[in-house]
């Protein structure tokens, strides 16, 4: 299984590699989020604004854990969700799993993937080679000197 992502150029001059992926809503249509694929962040977190679109039920978040970033602690909700990122032949690849989503609109503005999805990939982001990908199943990736 082969997923393609993006770097996709911000609005602040700056390009961030990006997977596209379907959620669907507590009212039975999907939406389309784009995540910023972060090696380094543990959990998947949703930004607000998609949290209130899928309208989703939520669970307190754990009193034993904090979401910390770059920016310090933020308040979060935890939520049942389903993530479908598409295979490069067209067909889902299905997550389905509890994720952090922020309650606080100014916490971030872009959805995150972290290592609770990525781990299940072999995870390829190469800013020279323009590639976003995740591998999985037949394909595999092999390092070679040019």
């Amino acid at each position: 299984m082969r997923i393609v992502g993006d770097w996709f150029l911000f609005d602040d001059g700056e390009s961030r590699p990006i997977l596209r992926a379907k959620l669907r809503t507590n009212r039975g249509t999907t939406v389309t989020e784009q995540f910023l694929v972060d090696t380094g962040a543990d959990r998947t977190v949703f930004t607000a604004a998609l949290l209130q679109q899928l309208a989703l039920p939520v669970q307190p978040a754990s009193m034993d854990e904090r979401l910390l970033g770059i920016g310090g602690a933020a308040a979060y909700v935890m939520v049942e969700s389903v993530i479908e990122l598409t295979r490069d032949d067209g067909g889902p690849a299905v997550v389905r799993g509890q994720f952090a989503a922020f309650i606080d609109p100014g916490a971030t503005d872009l959805s995150v993937m972290g290592r609770d999805v990525l781990n299940h990939f072999d995870v390829i982001v190469s800013r020279p080679k323009s590639d976003v990908l995740l591998l999985a199943s037949r394909h595999r990736y092999q390092v070679v000197q040019e």
